[in-house]
């Protein structure tokens, strides 16, 4: 057996081989030894923390790591001191005198990481080790992504990091608060003694002032020469930071605050707004500064088309308007709103400029007021652009899908018990029919991947029961009832509506069927 192959070969070949087949190409010789244990040593996952063996051996081949997921029961003493070369690090608990305690050691040695997540579990363990995780951090410039759970810091620390890091792609902090009396970084005080003694602190604070002012008397954003405005400016005419997705979870919200944050990241295409401590903010009514506000994220972030809210206190008037910012949205997601599923589908219809660029849509909601099959059937028309559509509560007519999929008019999709609304989406009368020819650039359907809405025939016999999203055990019963009786049926019964739906979701979309099929997303009317 040639075992002299060049390391450049064994490298590829490794890439191929399960944990099994490294383990024993390790000990063929020598020159096997490193490039089979590097690929086999190089992602450690969470539940591999449970390994006995694994364990044991870690500390020996600790310097092969380079992506490390740990587990909440793992112990990172583990890993030996030449544990050097990460890239991914993953501490879902760090705090003083737990398993993962040594988890700041292991940072300082790794100034390469990529990577990082980690969780303070307590306000204290926050206030004790979160700027010394932060002086370690700012040091590390191929960064990239960066997660922080429980980010409990004094004033200007969140300014500091991002200043610090101007590589940084993907930033989300959850639990953020602002903590005076954290145990400070030498680093963080010096950096913020100089900008208060170049006058940088006093600026901040005037322009604050500025930019809250005008915001409250409403002044337009075309003759707001607001500060946040200019400083934009100067970043689009530079080499703009690469930030593209941040994620805000349970934090103190404002509206100054969060121009700030993003004034010099022109380039940010997501934002993941979650939780919020302050009630009506997202209400235009109760909150007079969100016109203006919204008008300037527009111009902060032109280039972003993901939006995800979940669990924030906002209402249809808020919605339409703050959907004003993003006029290119490609991703909506929505969780835990006050919000009805049906207002929220008529909102994004009402923007045109939509239907050439939604591909996603994700309500995630217990809502009140659910969706007709006319207002899902309209989503699924006006963007033919669509990949993904989750719509808890959503449903639709079988037989107005086949219709919609097989290309027909609108004449013939129009429901007999449409929804009122659906006749002002454009503005007028006529707004549909004219919108449904002037607009589909494409099939329906013709790029969708996801599809969890419900589609319900007129009977039970329309499509087989085991298909049905049943719950109810009496229906089930009756169910079982129904195929005894029909035993003998059964190699003749056919489904003609189903079966020409199943084509037709085949042909013309791009659904894995087996996998939509296991997920039991057809219905029947009562």
């Amino acid at each position: 057996m040639d075992t002299t192959l060049p390391a450049e070969v064994l490298i590829q070949v490794a890439e191929y081989l399960n944990p099994a087949d490294l383990a024993t190409a390790c000990c063929v010789n020598r020159t096997w030894f490193i490039p089979f244990a590097s690929q086999l040593w190089r992602s450690l996952h969470k539940d591999q923390f449970s390994q006995e063996a694994l364990l044991r051996a870690l500390p020996r081949y600790s310097g092969f790591v380079r992506e490390l997921r740990c587990s909440r029961f793992g112990q990172l003493s583990q890993l030996g001191p030449e544990c050097t070369r990460l890239c991914v690090i993953e501490v879902p608990v760090l705090a003083l005198g737990h398993k993962n305690g040594c988890a700041l050691e292991i940072l300082e040695r790794n100034p390469d990481l990529e990577e990082i997540s980690v969780f303070f579990p307590s306000l204290f363990e926050a206030s004790q080790q979160l700027m010394r995780f932060i002086g370690i951090v700012v040091g590390m410039k191929k960064l990239r992504k960066l997660i922080i759970n429980g980010f409990m810091a004094p004033d200007r620390a969140l300014e500091y990091l991002l200043e610090m890091l101007p590589g940084l792609e993907e930033l989300s902090i959850e639990l953020w608060q602002n903590t005076p009396d954290a145990v400070l970084d030498p680093d963080f005080v010096a950096w913020r003694e100089q900008k208060e003694v170049a006058g940088m602190s006093k600026t901040d604070d005037h322009r604050n002032e500025a930019t809250l002012g005008a915001l409250t008397a409403g002044v337009a954003t075309s003759t707001l020469q607001s500060p946040v405005t200019i400083s934009t400016s100067k970043t689009l005419s530079s080499s703009p930071r690469p930030l593209r997705k941040l994620s805000l979870v349970d934090l103190e919200f404002s509206f100054e605050a969060f121009l700030k944050l993003v004034r010099d990241y022109p380039l940010l295409e997501s934002i993941v707004l979650e939780g919020s401590n302050q009630f009506n903010l997202f209400r235009p009514v109760e909150t007079p500064i969100f016109i203006p506000f919204c008008e300037q994220l527009r111009v902060l972030c032109p280039r972003l088309d993901q939006l995800s809210l979940k669990s924030v206190d906002i209402d249809n008037e808020g919605l339409e308007l703050f959907l004003t910012a993003f006029p290119r949205l490609k991703r909506f997601a929505l969780a835990n709103t006050p919000l009805n599923d049906c207002d929220v589908l008529r909102i994004l219809l009402n923007h045109q400029d939509y239907a050439e660029t939604l591909e996603e849509i994700e309500l995630t909601q217990d809502s009140a007021t659910r969706p007709s099959d006319a207002e899902t059937l309209e989503v699924l028309r006006r963007f033919h652009r669509l990949r993904r559509l989750h719509v808890t509560y959503g449903k639709v007519q079988a037989e107005a899908l086949v219709q919609l999929l097989n290309g027909s008019n609108d004449e013939q999709l129009e429901h007999p018990q449409q929804h009122p609304s659906m006749t002002n989406y454009d503005g007028d009368q006529g707004g549909q029919v004219a919108l449904g020819h002037g607009h589909a650039a494409g099939q329906p359907g013709q790029f969708l991947e996801k599809l969890e809405v419900t589609i319900v025939g007129a009977s039970r016999g329309w499509a087989p029961s085991t298909y049905f999203s049943e719950d109810d055990e009496s229906v089930q019963e009756v169910d079982e009832q129904d195929q005894q009786q029909q035993h003998g049926d059964d190699e003749v019964r056919t489904y003609p509506l189903f079966d020409t739906l199943m084509a037709l979701l085949r042909e013309r979309t791009l659904l894995d069927m087996d996998r939509w099929m296991k997920s039991k997303m057809l219905d029947y009317m009562l």
